[in-house]
């Protein structure tokens, strides 16, 4: 049998070198683009206990108090949300329900492109 030379050997530190997917780390903070405004996320918030209580409080809502998004919001967006709040005042200063509500929805919808599976 021949040998052939010119065959190389994959070196066993060029594969483990390299990436093995592109999926980001689950620990990377993660920034989506809401409205012209620069929101990071830090998935270990996703992954929060208490947080998971406050999301079930606002889905289930057995008090009838919508409210409780105020302290969700401060967790999920941590110190990104006095920022959120000022690109979101209108003229007057006023930040109006449909406005957030509108902003909350797309978050959603981005956060959904950055979690993917989450």
């Amino acid at each position: 049998m021949s040998r052939n030379r010119n065959h190389r050997r994959a070196n066993v530190s060029q594969i483990a070198g390299r990436p093995q997917d592109h999926k980001q780390s689950k620990n990377t903070v993660r920034r989506v683009n809401v409205r012209g405004i620069d929101i990071d996320i830090d998935p270990k918030v996703l992954d929060d206990w208490e947080f998971m209580e406050s999301l079930y409080d606002l889905q289930a809502d057995p008090k009838g108090n919508a409210l409780q998004i105020i302290p969700f919001l401060r967790r999920l967006l941590g110190d990104s949300y006095d920022k959120v709040k000022n690109g979101l005042r209108g003229a007057d200063g006023r930040i109006d329900g449909e406005t957030m509500g509108t902003f909350l929805t797309e978050l959603f919808e981005e956060m959904g492109k950055a979690f993917p599976n989450s």
